[in-house]
């Protein structure tokens, strides 16, 4: 399998783009950590759903296509490392979804 860890930044990241869009069509097991998930989820977005300038708004900011948002109180934050969110946080599951079954 592919294990693709945590970081912070964007140093590698197309790298790991690749490495989860190879384990994807090759049906091998990918476990992501952390940005290791997020990497997945950029991938899956760019490649399955289409949405080429699909990125974490950590790396850009100004993508047209965020599928991995900042939130509020890190948003002003410019040194990443010790600072992600830990605890429990609302989530909010919008109705008439698959989530919400």
């Amino acid at each position: 399998g592919i294990l693709v860890p945590g970081g912070f930044g964007e140093r590698g990241t197309e790298g790991k783009i690749a490495a989860a869009k190879y384990a994807r069509e090759n049906k091998i097991p990918y476990l992501g950590l952390c940005l290791g998930m997020q990497i997945a989820t950029i991938e899956f977005a760019r490649n399955v759903l289409h949405l080429d300038k699909a990125n974490s708004m950590e790396f850009d900011r100004d993508t047209p296509d965020p599928v991995i948002w900042l939130m509020e109180e890190q948003k002003e934050v410019n040194k990443k490392g010790g600072t992600m969110r830990l605890g429990a946080q609302d989530c909010h599951i919008k109705e008439n979804t698959l989530a919400a079954r």
